[in-house]
């Protein structure tokens, strides 16, 4: 991050010379302190339709080069893994919107996925944000995999609809992924453009 900083006329004496040799590495300091505090703020995700900001939960990388590959806006994974080589996958997808019925959505997509997968159950799920309406399933095809679904209108003034995805193979989510899930959704603010 390069920053200007104004001439301001100030000459130095040989006291305030060597002070001010001295703060090159307090600037640095403080310069990377505040480069690591955005660092942990919001990601921006943005398109020439759309831009939204969501924070990356602890512990977890975000991916935008890859999300496209899973049609999404990002995608995040735990820290450590790769997209090639991840055990649990989050997704957030934008569709836009046709009506204001977030729960019809959510039940055709239930249906759809019982058409593929005919012994999947729908389980109850919370994951709620403040200010949306939010409509969550978990769909479960025991020891197969599980889906962890959420859709949420950001309302009328917003023409797209998110959709927050967790993937996870063969087990349950555990609390701590359950807990990623959840901030993502929590997290998530659409910005109009």
């Amino acid at each position: 991050m390069t920053r200007r900083f104004p001439r301001t006329g100030v000459r130095l004496t040989a006291a305030g010379l060597a002070l001010f040799l001295l703060l090159p590495p307090l600037v640095a300091t403080a310069a990377e302190a505040e480069e690591e505090k955005e660092a942990s703020g919001p990601l921006v995700v943005f398109s020439d339709d759309f831009m939204f900001s969501v924070k990356e939960p602890e512990g977890w990388t975000a991916d935008i080069e890859n999300a496209p590959k899973l049609s999404a806006g990002v995608i995040f994974y735990r820290e450590g893994e790769t997209f090639e080589k991840r055990a649990t996958t989050i997704s957030i997808r934008i569709s836009k919107k046709v009506d204001e019925d977030t729960a019809k959505d959510l039940s055709h997509d239930m249906e759809q996925f019982k058409t593929l997968y005919p012994d999947v159950e729908f389980l109850p799920l919370t994951a709620p944000r403040k200010g949306y309406k939010s409509f969550a399933k978990l769909f479960a095809i025991k020891n197969s995999s599980y889906h962890y679904v959420c859709y949420l209108n950001p309302g009328k003034n917003a023409p797209y609809l998110f959709g927050v995805f967790m993937e996870k193979k063969k087990n349950k989510a555990g609390k701590e992924e359950l807990q990623a899930f959840r901030d993502i959704v929590r997290t998530i603010d659409w910005i109009p453009k």
